[in-house]
């Protein structure tokens, strides 16, 4: 195995010193010191102190770990951490994984398998506690010296590690958690940030399987997604839509929950998580580590909602909850499944923009039609084009040929999962990830249309009887501070200022969508930015 020689850091406010110092003698080698902010009056960021941190490596190092004020170790933690680098000297190694997030569900499958780690998915960084291989650490403050826009830290060492090929390993179960202490760097509008998986005894065996799997439920905002494993890139959708892919109805999952106590919103977002978790495991290991994982989906998922003592108070409940779910996901797994119901439709997409038109595609893949590609049209293909005949201002037109004749629909500003990277919501976005002001003129109109609304929209002309030669579509329609209010409070909270805007917009109306063909818009809108935000952060320009 290789020889480790470990160094590290714990990064601190002044006003934490103490605690930090404390958290550093802990290791009994002695070889961490305490790294504080050097500006801590200034705006609330973590990425000062890391960029310090992380430039601290002495030169006889092998690996470094860096570990925030803020945590509580396992015992045995210093020896895990060594043992972890001597089996994993080449990789990134985080000891923890937040309960509600996409690496912390990563996390709970690991557990599932009796792995020792878990692969991180694209996701920012769990950089709570992180361990390097030295030469890589080095390296961290020179590439966010280089990349100046104001990401945040952990979502520029996701851009690092994914630069230089790094992949995350997370331990299984976690060895740190975090205090919960108030958080200087501005995060304490994500709730209470705990460990999907925490043990209080680090494993003394770190020789076990590295977890990489092709279905990651989690919970997150009180409701259950998954992240699949879609060619080169993941893919992000509801844990319902999931299920009817698989050939599954929700309904079904949802009369053995209905024979449950807790029949809350919350708990069946939760019961969806642990059923699709139970669905997707192979050769299941029953233990403690799968336990803990299961009883905190509900907690982490309902984080950003409740108080501290309010999750106390759900977290037994929602416990038993995961716990049956996920049996009947394992018992549902080897039943057979009924085959999706087809719309009789073949319908090929095409257009310029060939991400989108094949994550469209999908969409409409889902919704029953038979999707083939422009080469392979016949004359009873239905064929859609995206991006044709543009109208001024926002506005995306797409045409439905659906034999009869074309259909346009203009639909306002697509946001979502291969949508442009240019769009107002989109730099919007960008400025709040960046902790930049977004300038509000209140008397401006948005619109914008999320990309599974536009699927919907599409299906309906197809499917329905459409009369009139074009439709308006979109997902919301808000004033500057609707909007503004939407991207703090779905993405980053951030300041405004109000301006005067110089252009016109372009305002659909909807109402002839829905007297026809009976559409409206069913994603909401915080869910629709949340989703796109999400998606330009991690996914935009990196594969899986």
């Amino acid at each position: 195995m290789t020889e480790v020689r470990l160094s590290g850091a714990v990064m601190a406010h002044p006003r934490r010193e103490a605690a930090a110092e404390e958290l550093a003698r802990l290791d009994p080698a002695g070889a961490l010191r305490v790294v504080l902010d050097p500006d801590p009056d200034g705006p609330p960021t973590a990425l000062r102190t890391a960029r310090l941190a992380w430039s601290s490596v002495p030169e006889d190092a092998t690996h470094f770990l860096v570990l925030q004020d803020d945590v509580q170790l396992a015992d045995g933690f210093f020896e895990h951490a060594r043992k972890a680098a001597a089996r994993l000297p080449g990789d990134a190694i985080a000891f923890y994984a937040n309960w509600n997030s996409r690496n912390g569900a990563a996390v709970r499958m690991a557990a599932a398998a009796g792995a020792c780690w878990a692969t991180a998915v694209n996701e920012y960084a769990p950089c709570v506690a992180m361990m390097l291989p030295a030469a890589v650490a080095r390296g961290y403050a020179p590439y966010a010296d280089a990349h100046p826009e104001g990401w945040p830290c952990d979502v520029l060492m996701f851009r690092y590690l994914k630069a230089v090929g790094m992949p995350i390993r997370i331990a299984v179960p976690n060895t740190v958690e975090h205090s919960g202490l108030p958080s200087v760097a501005g995060n304490d509008a994500h709730g209470l940030r705990r460990s999907s998986c925490f043990s209080g005894v680090a494993p003394t065996a770190v020789d076990g399987a590295v977890a990489e799997h092709e279905v990651i439920p989690f919970h997150k905002h009180v409701t259950s997604e998954c992240a699949v494993r879609a060619g080169g890139h993941w893919e992000y959708l509801g844990t319902e839509r999931l299920l009817r892919r698989s050939g599954i109805s929700p309904q079904e999952c949802r009369t053995e929950f209905a024979q449950g106590g807790d029949l809350s919103e919350g708990a069946w977002q939760t019961w969806l998580t642990a059923f699709a978790m139970g669905l997707s495991s192979v050769d299941v290991v029953e233990g403690e580590a799968l336990d803990l994982a299961l009883a905190s989906i509900g907690p982490g998922g309902l984080c950003d909602q409740l108080t501290a003592s309010e999750i106390e108070a759900i977290t037994a409940s929602h416990h038993e909850v995961a716990v049956k779910a996920f049996a009947a996901g394992r018992a549902r797994a080897a039943r057979p499944r009924r085959p999706r119901a087809g719309s009789a439709l073949q319908v090929a997409v095409t257009g310029s923009d060939a991400p989108l038109t094949g994550y469209l595609a999908g969409l409409l893949a889902e919704l029953g039609h038979e999707i083939v590609s422009g080469e392979s049209a016949s004359a009873s293909t239905r064929l859609v084009q995206l991006g044709d005949e543009p109208d001024p201002g926002d506005v995306f037109c797409v045409i439905v040929d659906t034999g009869a004749r074309e259909h346009v629909l203009r639909c306002a500003t697509p946001i979502g999962p291969h949508t442009p990277a240019d769009s107002e919501v989109a730099r919007w976005i960008q400025l709040a990830w960046t902790r930049k002001t977004l300038p509000v003129d209140p008397e401006r109109v948005h619109q914008f249309t999320d990309v599974r609304d536009l699927a919907s929209a599409i299906d309906a002309v197809l499917t329905g009887a459409p009369v009139s030669p074009g439709y308006d579509i979109a997902t919301a329609t808000l004033t500057g501070g609707e909007l503004a209010k939407i991207v703090c409070a779905s993405v980053r909270s951030v300041p405004t200022e109000a301006v005067i805007s110089s252009s016109e917009t372009t305002v659909l109306k909807l109402g002839l969508a829905a007297a026809e063909l009976g559409w409206t818009a069913t994603v909401p809108a915080d869910e629709a930015v949340r989703t796109f935000g999400k998606w330009l952060a991690y996914d935009r320009e990196w594969d899986r």
